[in-house]
C-alpha cells in the first residue's frame, strides 16, 4: 500500500507547540468525544486489546469502554488487570466530574484474557480462552503490548525477545482471530480493523533477514536495532493485512503513540535517553505525553470515520493523523516514516518468514 500523498492530520494545530504531559494535545477520551461516540457510540462493537494492565493500554481500553464497546483485555497478570478494570468501570472517562457522560445501558464489564506473548504456546492458550469467552464477533483487534530496548535474550521458542514478543506473538494472534474479523465484517457490512502499535523507533532500521534473531552472532546484537526491526515488523504486518484483506472487509493501520513515560521504558539509561533526545531529559520533558494522550492515536485509528474508506487503510499514523516521510535530520523520536516503512517486497518476505516461523500455512 503506498504512503498517503497528502496525509490527513486533523489535529495538527494541537501539536505545533509542545509543553509536556497534559498540554493541548488530545487525549483518547477527547477523540471519543470529537467522534460523537461517548456513551453508546460503540455499543455492540467487540474489541480485543493486548497489554492492558498498564500504560497506554489502560487508557485505550478506558476510552473505548466509555463509548460502550464490549472489550476483551489481555495481560499476563490477571489480578492486576482486574484492578485496572475495576477502575475503568468505576471511572470510564477518567474525569469523575464529567457530567457529559452517561453510562451506556447493557455494556458488559470488560473480559479478562490471560495472554503471555513471550511464548507461542502462551499466545495459543490465550486465544483458546478468548474463543471460549467471546460472543462470536470481533470488530477491532488492537495489538498494543510490547517490550523495548531489552538486553539480548531469546524466548522459549528461540526467538529474539523483542521481535518475538512485539511481532511473532501478535502475528499468531492475528492469524487466529482473522476469520472472526472477516466474518464480522461480512455480517455487519462494515470494515473490521486491526491496529498495530509501532513506534518512531522503526527508523532505527528495517528487518535483519540475514540473522533476525541474532543467533548466528549474538555479539552483533543492538537493543535499539532489535527494537527498530520489531517496530518495522508492526508496520509491515498492518500494511500486509490491508493489502491482502482490504477488499474482503478487513483493513489495518499502524501507529506511533509518541513518547510516554510508562513501564515500557524500564530498561532505558541516560545514554539511551540522549540517543533518543540529544538534549537529554530536558528535551524529553516537552515531548512526553501522559498515557491518556499517548492512547489518542490508537483510539483514533480504531474509530475514525476516515478509515471507513478502505482506500485509507495501510497507513502509518502519529499525533492523531497520518504521517508523511521523516526529514533526514529528524530526531530519533520525531514523527514521520522511514523510507523502508512502505516496502511491499520486504512486507511479503516477512509475512512468509512469519508463517514458517510459527507454523502457519500461508494462503
Amino acid at each position: 500500500m503506498p504512503a498517503p500523498t497528502t496525509p490527513f492530520q486533523p489535529y495538527a494545530s494541537l501539536h505545533t507547540t509542545l509543553d509536556g504531559p497534559g498540554d493541548a494535545r488530545p487525549t483518547a477520551l477527547q477523540i471519543i468525544k470529537d467522534s460523537n461516540l461517548l456513551g453508546s457510540g460503540l455499543k455492540g462493537k467487540s474489541i480485543l486489546i493486548t497489554g492492558c494492565s498498564s500504560g497506554i493500554g489502560v487508557e485505550t481500553a478506558r476510552a473505548l469502554y466509555a463509548a460502550g464497546a464490549t472489550l476483551y483485555l489481555t495481560a499476563r497478570d490477571i489480578p492486576k488487570l482486574e484492578k485496572v478494570i475495576d477502575d475503568i468501570v468505576a471511572n470510564p472517562t477518567g474525569e469523575a466530574k464529567d457530567a457529559t457522560f452517561k453510562t451506556a445501558q447493557g455494556v458488559p464489564r470488560p473480559v479478562t484474557i490471560e495472554l503471555h506473548l513471550d511464548s507461542l504456546a502462551g499466545v495459543r492458550k490465550g486465544i483458546a480462552e478468548f474463543e471460549a469467552k467471546s460472543k462470536g464477533e470481533l470488530n477491532i483487534l488492537i495489538e498494543n503490548a510490547g517490550v523495548m530496548a531489552c538486553p539480548y535474550n531469546l524466548t522459549v521458542d528461540g526467538l529474539e525477545t523483542q521481535i518475538g514478543t512485539n511481532h511473532f506473538a501478535h502475528f499468531v494472534l492475528f492469524q487466529a482471530v482473522k476469520p472472526l474479523l472477516l466474518a464480522t465484517a461480512e455480517k455487519t457490512n462494515t470494515l473490521s480493523r486491526v491496529v498495530t502499535v509501532s513506534s518512531a523507533g522503526h527508523r532505527f532500521g528495517g528487518i535483519n533477514f540475514d540473522d533476525i534473531h541474532y543467533t548466528a552472532d549474538p555479539s552483533k546484537y543492538s537493543k535499539w536495532g532489535a527494537y527498530g526491526q520489531s517496530k518495522t515488523a508492526n508496520i509491515y504486518l498492518a500494511n500486509a493485512i490491508h493489502r491482502r484483506y482490504g477488499n474482503k472487509g478487513l483493513t489495518a493501520l499502524s501507529v506511533h503513540p509518541g513518547g510516554i513515560m510508562t513501564e515500557l521504558g524500564r530498561h532505558l539509561d541516560e545514554a539511551d535517553v540522549k540517543q533518543l533526545a540529544p538534549g537529554g531529559w530536558d528535551d524529553f520533558a516537552k515531548i512526553f505525553k501522559n498515557p491518556e494522550q499517548g492512547a489518542a492515536t490508537t483510539v483514533w485509528a480504531a474509530v475514525s470515520a476516515h478509515f471507513d474508506d478502505v482506500k485509507n487503510g495501510g497507513r502509518y499514523c502519529a499525533d492523531v493523523g497520518e504521517c508523511g516521510p521523516a526529514p533526514a535530520e529528524a530526531a530519533p523520536g520525531a514523527n514521520g516514516y522511514a523510507p523502508h516503512a512502505y516496502d511491499e517486497a520486504s512486507e511479503e518476505k516477512l509475512w512468509k518468514l512469519s508463517c514458517e516461523t510459527v507454523g502457519i500455512k500461508d494462503e
